[in-house]
């Protein structure tokens, strides 16, 4: 607790996560897990969760797709996953685009693969939107 209190001097406190996505694909399942995942990213990095003092965190999703990238046996049998998003905090933005190809060998998997998609793409980038988000708090502490 100790560890907190310098951080919420400098103004590292957020009351909650909103995504905002007029995306089709795995809109409620992208929405769960990008809301959870920047909250966990955020705390990790010594954000503190106060809503008296902090502010929401917008994350806009500006584009995701699923696109065949290979093909075998006449149909597709790889596609790529891309997704652009925002993470809106005061006084600075910071924006991604991730990929991930995806084999998708069965078609009877259905949606899965685009899910397992995203969740690698993100668990693989979070160590760089941390640094982004450390880089950020260095800023906010030299003004």
């Amino acid at each position: 607790m100790i560890f907190l209190f310098p951080l919420a001097v400098f103004g590292l406190s957020f009351c909650r996560v909103e995504v905002y996505n007029n995306s089709d694909i795995q809109k409620g399942f992208i929405d769960s897990y990008l809301s959870q995942k920047v909250f966990e990213i955020l705390t990790e990095t010594g954000w503190v969760n106060d809503c008296k003092t902090g502010k929401t965190i917008r994350v806009i999703v500006e584009k995701v797709t699923f696109k065949g990238s290979s093909i075998s046996n006449n149909r597709f049998s790889g596609y790529t996953f891309r997704i652009e998003f925002t993470i809106e905090l005061p006084k600075k933005k910071f924006h991604y685009t991730l990929s991930r190809y995806v084999a998708l060998p069965n078609p009877s998997e259905g949606t899965l693969p685009i899910r397992g998609a995203f969740i690698d793409v993100l668990e693989s980038y979070q160590i760089n939107i941390k640094r982004d988000l450390l880089q950020y708090e260095k800023q906010l502490k030299k003004r």
